[in-house]
């Protein structure tokens, strides 16, 4: 007999669901595709309260970035490395009409509102002015996904192996598919509604630019420290390759212009798909017909938020039996 527990896929969603079961003293094997680098790999880790044209908070922030900062800390403590940076998020509007739905919705999002910008006291050309967001920041996802694929090799916990998702299940008593946008649109979970996007990211070098905060308006140009920053990012729907497009690039670069004139150089340009079911919230749960094939996917461009928080509730399904809540649960998508 296998193990407890095979999780499929060592992106974000696979690593925080191996973590949580790791905490629990459980027995899992890690199964990581070897050097092709997931979506989460090369994201840009962002994580931003009030998002959209239209603001909104993200769904259940508050309960989730509670979750998401203490699984952090606590993952940060035992690999003696920092991975989650909390830092503001000048958000500038596009339009008008952008300020005004700003100017509507301040009772509701005051408690992640630190100060309201106008166009004489912002840094940048922003003649709608803006606002500073608090409680967002960035996870260094490469270096979470790295560090933690390190320590569950170390502990005999990782495999480096392909897995045919639609093939037979590994001898295991459950298997976790956490395998990001190509566990959709085919396979097992096949029914689910997804609506994958591609983006593209900009490294690039940007010398005596002494932005230290997130900034924000149809894109974002995100610090990291020594002079670089991560820029992007596009969304397409009708191309799913992972490879980097011209126009991608230039849409990236008119962006970083218009935050700065300074010269940059790019360093890196990468491409990834987005696994998105239903507006970025996740789903997560078994299989409605196969009760030991479990599913985790779905984390659109919010995992750095949703996925602590999800595995633990997945993690508590699966050791406690508690029931997952019908807005997580994949079967109620199952029709």
């Amino acid at each position: 007999m296998g193990r407890e527990v095979t999780i499929v896929g060592q992106g974000l969603a696979g690593t925080c669901l191996a973590w949580r079961l790791w905490d629990r003293g459980r027995d899992f094997c890690l199964v990581h595709r070897g050097d092709r680098p997931s979506t989460s790999f090369i994201s840009a880790g962002l994580l931003t309260p009030v998002t959209g044209r239209n603001l909104n908070p993200s769904w259940r922030l508050e309960e989730f970035l509670r979750e998401a900062r203490a699984f952090y800390e606590k993952v940060e403590m035992v690999l003696g490395e920092q991975f989650f940076h909390e830092v503001p998020i000048v958000r500038l509007f596009a339009d008008a009409d952008e300020r005004s739905r700003f100017e509507g919705k301040r009772g509701k999002i005051d408690q992640w509102t630190g100060e309201a910008l106008e166009e004489g006291n912002c840094p940048y050309h922003a003649p709608h002015g803006g606002v500073i967001w608090k409680g967002g920041g960035r996870l260094d996802t490469r270096r979470f996904l790295e560090a933690s694929r390190g320590y569950f090799r170390e502990a005999g916990l990782l495999e480096e192996q392909e897995v045919d998702l639609q093939g037979p299940l590994p001898d295991t008593e459950v298997t976790v598919l956490c395998a990001g946008a190509a566990g959709l649109g085919q396979g097992p979970f096949g029914f689910l509604p997804e609506r994958r996007a591609k983006g593209e990211l900009l490294t690039v070098r940007i010398m005596g630019f002494p932005e230290e905060r997130i900034v924000s308006r149809n894109g974002w140009l995100i610090p990291l420290g020594g002079g670089l920053f991560r820029a992007g990012s596009t969304y397409r729907w009708d191309d799913l390759s992972e490879t980097v497009t011209k126009d991608g690039r230039a849409q990236i670069e008119e962006l970083i212009s218009s935050f700065t004139s300074l010269p940059y150089e790019v360093l890196e340009h990468v491409a990834g798909v987005r696994p998105i079911v239903r507006q970025s919230r996740p789903v997560i749960g078994r299989h409605p017909e196969i009760e030991n094939l479990v599913i985790f996917n779905g984390l659109g461009s919010k995992g750095v938020l949703y996925a602590p928080g999800v595995a633990e509730r997945l993690v508590s399904h699966l050791c406690e039996g508690t029931e997952i809540e019908d807005d997580l649960n994949v079967r109620a998508l199952a029709g």
